[in-house]
């Protein structure tokens, strides 16, 4: 009687296996073409949803409310984004972490080109149901020396 118990009890975990690598590139790729598409829209709300609901985004400047910075950024002129997934692992079962390259660009408002990149890293969990990010950061490249 004993075995058929505990027979049930251990059966979920049989047939649950955690995400490979290719899956977690695979969803935060997913993730970085709508951040762009939202970028591209200029739309701080899109970006936001993105994020669970304790997300953080996080620059050089300090941590930020997400919306908030990214009207900042639309309204500075910024609205081309740019961006690689270049490496993707495991923090643990559930949890991808994920680096690569970003490059931001528009016009300000006397038509000055501006023009910013660098590299991005972030964290990911799933919230809802859905991949969503946690944590993200983004560092600007350092200033090309003369």
């Amino acid at each position: 009687m004993k075995r058929p118990v505990l027979m049930a009890l251990f059966i979920p975990f049989m047939f649950t296996a955690p995400a490979s690598a290719d899956d977690f590139k695979q969803e935060v790729s997913r993730i970085v073409l709508s951040y762009a598409d939202c970028y591209t829209k200029q739309d701080p709300a899109c970006v936001a949803a993105l994020y669970t609901k304790d997300g953080v985004f996080i620059n050089p400047a300090g941590k930020h409310d997400i919306a908030t910075a990214y009207a900042g950024a639309f309204k500075a002129g910024f609205n081309k984004l740019d961006a690689t997934v270049d490496e993707v692992w495991q923090v643990d079962n559930d949890t991808p972490a994920a680096m690569g390259k970003f490059h931001i660009t528009g016009k300000n408002d006397k038509g000055d080109a501006l023009d910013a990149a660098g590299t991005w890293t972030g964290v990911y969990v799933k919230e809802d149901g859905k991949w969503k990010v946690r944590m993200l950061t983004a560092a600007p490249n350092p200033p090309k020396k003369d």
